[in-house]
């Protein structure tokens, strides 16, 4: 064997380190326990890979971060004595939202009306698998009265100029029901028109269909008051629920009632997301502005199908801002990726770290997005030389992941962020950064380089591509 300054090939460490989310979103669908029985599968290949490369001393520990960054298994360990301690996700509470749609019955919501008719559910369903509890409700509006025969699942109200139905907060499962009844005309069909201000009257009883209590009642009576205090208190406190109002209408008036409408809403802490008309200072946009809503244009959806799109993207977006808590009451707001590299670096100086080393591999996996300084963290990384050698591995653990963020991290764009949607995909790609990578890292090839943290060049197979099967997706 060919000796070198600073020893024997045999004694030249490789330190591969796994980089782990445990947020608080881990916590769902499985993925942490996905994650910890990937690497437990891996294992085995690891060991065999290290055995076919005696040359190198694979070293393996991890470091995971959520709310801060900690070290998970801190020391150095040998392949031949390592063994994986499952990770535990931060624990999060379910966040509770009620969503009222308000949908215009005018004659002029033809397509719209069997959209929303079929893809409320569906909506319902894309917030639920984000891991929210649901309660869904419903107020139809429209000018000319109600044109409906028996009305037991809906409450009807005829104000000054328009008339409204009103279905309570219920389960999506009743929900579903309870959507069947609406249609085209039921309210009259002569137009909707916010904000005009014959409009601000249908707002009281819009936020009245978010509180328990008095969904179907105008003002309550004496006994009715009577009653609600002395009822007893085992019953589930919707009180601090996120409350949500999907105004849907392609008719648009003036802003006459705007202000009123807003000051309703936002007293109400209501965000009213608009699926409307787009117009310069329009009713429907400032709606949605003003009260921390989006809007988007119905008049780009043609059709049942198109908007059933859009309205899959409304439920992603309102998805992506219901805030999480953990089980303790904090907010979630934790996932400290830049922590994490800052905490690397400073294991990948000179010493504790050998210049006489192999290139370290870092694999990174999260399914978020950083909420802490990355930038900084990173910079900290590269600013060590075997930071900036290291061989780095990102995967992106289901959609929501920052993929853009992650492919900074390999910080070689030939090598992209791999993307596991499903458990299985999650083990081939994590088998494949602990063997595949691992072989490069510690091959023949490299060693006999100039392997010094001076610079080395690690050539790397590419990563399976996971059989295509949507279906099978679950993150």
């Amino acid at each position: 064997m060919v000796r070198r300054p600073g020893g024997e090939l045999a004694t030249r460490p490789l330190h591969f380190i796994w980089l782990c989310d445990t947020s608080g979103s881990m916590s769902i669908d499985g993925k942490i326990e996905a994650l910890n029985n990937a690497i437990r599968q891996a294992l085995p290949q690891m060991r065999q890979v290290a055995d076919e490369n005696p040359n190198a001393n694979v070293l393996v520990r991890a470091l995971k971060f959520s709310h801060g960054a900690e070290w998970h298994i801190p020391n150095a360990t040998s392949l031949d004595n390592f063994g994986w301690s499952d990770l535990i996700a931060d624990p999060l509470e379910k966040p509770k939202l009620d969503i009222v749609f308000m949908v215009d019955t005018s004659g002029s919501m033809s397509d719209e009306i069997n959209a929303v008719k079929s893809s409320c559910v569906a909506f319902a369903d894309r917030i639920i698998k984000e891991g929210a509890n649901v309660r869904l409700g419903l107020v139809g509006f429209d000018i000319g009265g109600h044109r409906g025969g028996s009305i037991a699942t809906y409450k009807v109200h005829n104000l000054s100029r328009y008339t409204i139905g009103i279905w309570s907060l219920t389960s999506p499962q009743d929900f579903k029901k309870n959507i069947q009844s609406l249609s085209l005309g039921l309210f009259g069909g002569a137009g909707c028109y916010l904000a005009n201000r014959d409009t601000v009257d249908i707002f009281p009883y819009v936020v009245r269909t978010f509180d328990d209590s008095s969904n179907d009642k105008g003002v309550s009576s004496t006994l009715e008051s009577f009653i609600e205090r002395f009822k007893p208190r085992n019953f589930e406190d919707n009180s601090q629920n996120s409350r949500i109002l999907v105004i849907i209408s392609d008719e648009i008036g003036n802003n006459e009632g705007l202000s009123d409408i807003v000051s309703q809403l936002k007293s109400a802490a209501i965000t009213a997301h608009v699926l409307g008309v787009p117009k310069r200072n329009g009713a429907h946009e400032s709606i949605a502005n003003m009260t921390g809503g989006k809007f988007w244009d119905i008049s780009k959806s043609k059709g049942e199908q198109d908007f059933s799109t859009l309205l899959g993207t409304v439920a992603e977006a309102i998805a992506k801002e219901v805030t999480r808590k953990l089980a303790n009451g904090t907010v979630s707001a934790g996932t400290d990726m830049g922590t994490g590299l800052e905490m690397v670096a400073q294991q990948l100086k000179i010493p504790p770290m050998t210049d006489r080393a192999l290139p370290p591999v870092l694999v990174l996996i999260s399914d978020g997005q950083p909420t802490d300084d990355f930038a900084s963290g990173l910079k900290a990384l590269m600013a060590q030389p075997w930071g900036k050698k290291a061989v780095r591995i990102a995967i992106a653990i289901g959609k929501d992941a920052e993929v853009d963020v992650l492919q900074d991290f390999i910080g070689n764009l030939e090598i992209k962020p791999l993307q596991a949607n499903n458990p299985d995909a999650l083990v081939k790609y994590i088998k494949w950064a602990s063997t595949a990578v691992l072989k490069a890292a510690s091959s023949p090839a490299t060693l006999t380089t100039s392997a010094s943290a001076s610079g080395v060049t690690v050539p790397i197979a590419a990563p399976p591509i996971p059989e295509s099967d949507s279906a099978a997706d679950v993150w």
